[in-house]
């Protein structure tokens, strides 16, 4: 969870930032920012589905005084990070459609007021369920919760998010991540997805 955080941190951390960088009247500069925003958007969505699925169904049977105080929290915060992200899809929507000044600086704003909630919910998470998980579920059932949340994005986008993922990530955690992923596709992603990220953040910058 701490390094899928932790990518969600300094990808969102550095959308606004990027997108200022789009020059106004740049539809294809544009393009590929917005498309990058929505594929991350898009992780996070499929991140809190797979937590509703298959992880706090577990640690409610399995810990249920424990989890209590922590349910109503975090659903707020997953609604309410669902309607800023409403917005930055509308926000996206709207530049693709008009890459002028105002149209990005919309985009800007709407990112801008996705993170501090984003950043509370990340963190509040971290402290109140990493124990839990600990406790009440095995290596495996873990490993199922990032692999329902990659089942439901697009295939040819999975070299790439796990390029994002293993992007400066620590030693300690790069061995966790292999061991959540059969050895037949790690040996594989962890070559060609840091490969793929490189050229997407060159294109992002709007060097290539």
């Amino acid at each position: 969870m701490i390094a899928v955080h932790n990518m969600f941190r300094r990808e969102f951390r550095a959308m606004p930032g990027l997108a200022e960088n789009v020059e106004p009247g740049d539809g294809s500069h544009a393009t590929v920012v917005a498309d990058h925003v929505d594929l991350v958007a898009g992780l996070l969505h499929a991140h809190h589905a797979a937590e509703d699925a298959l992880l706090w169904p577990k640690l409610q049977e399995r810990a249920p005084a424990d989890v209590a105080p922590l349910l109503d929290s975090m659903q707020s915060q997953h609604d309410e990070i669902d309607r800023r992200l409403d917005a930055v899809n509308t926000a996206m929507k709207q530049w693709r459609a008009t890459p002028d000044q105002a149209s990005r600086d919309a985009a800007v704003r709407s990112l801008r007021d996705l993170l501090p909630t984003l950043e509370v919910h990340l963190t509040a998470e971290e402290a109140g369920i990493l124990s839990l998980i600990d406790n009440h579920l095995s290596a495996t059932e873990f490993a199922e919760v990032g692999q329902h949340g990659l089942a439901h994005l697009p295939p040819s986008s999975h070299a790439l998010l796990f390029g994002m993922l293993l992007h400066d990530i620590d030693p300690e955690m790069y061995e966790l991540v292999r061991g959540t992923v059969p050895a037949e596709i790690f040996d594989i992603v962890s070559i060609v997805g840091p490969q793929e990220y490189a050229s997407h953040r060159e294109r992002l910058q709007g060097r290539a």
